[in-house]
């Protein structure tokens, strides 16, 4: 197997995609010229072809064209995204970075209560609805990511096989014989732990994370130019983290996005909901709550802490809403919910979700309904309490957690010129209020 170095193949990208490029403007004016040179035929005295032959050149023609295209095209697709919206769309957006690097694009992936799938299922749907994936990939490309390509596109470029489906090994090296540097860093394999998927696989890698981590290498060496590439799990990139991959993809963008920025790209039907909820249930003055009882569970293996960090918030926001802001409304959401959160962790507070709220009952809280504006994805409650949530005017949180980060990203951004920032108390877990 020829090795390229980085050096050279930095250079022979873009060379390579200029060729591609300038073959593909040929055939286009080529089009063009036939076109309207049977165009001119046609309004002459004769016609060398009648009009349903010509019509039939014009779509032979265009199918030649977008063949044409399409044979240029190079892309990702993950079959799984590993963890619900927040951090699936931080890997969805790592993915992108990596895709960069050799002119790649990513699949559009399908949702389904919060979480991201590579293929279609008969209860997902399009990433559409949660995102508005028009503008959220023009702005992918403005700040040097590979872009999203649709599941038709892929579908044509690919025919629904792939010729490569990567399978990423998360064992540090000194943990396994399998990987170091005196054996393989990759190899061909058949691995039981692969997840299915609806495509015909060409060939499948088996790779360590910890003994890949160019990106170079990984183009020239492990998927070497093959176009239609897969991984069976999706993980995202983080040096530091044995969980993800550790590709360093900032050298690959020019300007590398995170999810928090992504709050922006939220469906517009979403966020007019919650606006609709704001103005009929709660006003333009009322205080947020956010209980995530996952990380406490998490954090101290017990049902016991949620109860005491549930009731000294209860102490905390009281004391909080002391003077004028006595009958401000209080708006609440929690994981415990029966649209919260879908990891199996949250379980024990779901199962006492009663006794938990009569803990919160104090407070009246003002509770989002999915069912009155028939929403039956978690994600897209979590989308919605989300935007409530930062449009309160004060906001408390307690548990922690990437979800609940974003939340108070938002407000704090959202309400910096007020500077309201009143501290976190450590209270069994953070107890904060904002």
């Amino acid at each position: 197997m020829q090795i390229i170095n980085q050096k050279t193949l930095s250079t022979w990208i873009p060379f390579n995609i200029s060729l591609r490029k300038a073959f593909v403007f040929i055939v286009l004016v080529i089009c063009a010229l036939y076109l309207r040179r049977a165009t001119t035929i046609d309004h002459g005295e004769s016609s060398i072809l009648p009009s349903h032959s010509r019509h039939n050149v014009t779509n032979s023609l265009k199918g030649a064209v977008e063949n044409a295209q399409n044979r240029g095209k190079k892309i990702f697709i993950a079959l799984d995204y590993w963890e619900q919206l927040t951090r699936a769309t931080s890997n969805l957006l790592d993915l992108t970075a990596l895709a960069a690097y050799g002119g790649r694009q990513v699949v559009v992936p399908f949702v389904r209560h919060s979480k991201f799938y590579g293929s279609p299922t008969e209860e997902s749907k399009s990433l559409e609805l949660y995102y508005d994936v028009s503008a959220l990939n023009r702005t992918l490309r403005s700040r040097g990511h590979g872009t999203l390509m649709s599941w038709k596109e892929f579908q044509d470029v690919c025919q629904g096989k792939l010729d490569l489906l990567v399978h990423l090994d998360f064992h540090r090296l000194s943990e396994t014989a399998t990987y170091n540097s005196t054996t393989r860093a990759f190899f061909p394999c058949n691995d039981s732990l692969l997840f299915g998927s609806n495509f015909k696989v060409g060939r499948t890698i088996c790779m360590n994370v910890f003994a890949v981590t160019s990106v170079g290498k990984l183009e020239s060496e492990v998927l070497e130019g093959r176009p239609c590439v897969g991984f069976d799990q999706w993980k995202g990139s983080q040096k530091r983290n044995i969980f993800r991959s550790q590709f360093q993809l900032k050298p690959l963008v020019k300007s590398l996005m995170r999810y928090p920025s992504t709050a922006v790209f939220f469906s517009p039907k979403l966020l007019h909901l919650a606006q609709d909820f704001i103005a009929k249930n709660l006003g333009p003055l009322f205080v947020s709550v956010h209980v995530r009882a996952e990380r406490i569970l998490t954090a101290y293996k017990n049902f016991t802490t949620v109860v005491q960090c549930l009731s000294n918030l209860v102490t905390q926001v009281q004391r909080h809403k002391k003077g004028n802001m006595a009958d401000i409304p209080i708006f609440l959401a929690t994981d415990f919910a029966d649209y919260g959160s879908w990891s199996k962790n949250v379980n024990p507070a779901r199962q006492n979700a009663e006794s938990l709220m009569k803990i919160l009952a104090p407070l009246k809280p003002v509770i989002f309904e999915p069912s009155v504006y028939n929403l039956t994805d978690r994600g897209t409650v979590a989308i919605v309490e989300m935007h409530i949530l930062v449009s309160g005017k004060h906001l408390s949180v307690v548990g922690g957690g990437q979800f609940q980060s974003w939340i108070v990203s938002q407000f704090v951004s959202k309400n910096r010129k007020y500077r309201i920032f009143s501290g976190c108390t450590r209270v069994c877990t953070w107890v904060c209020h904002f």
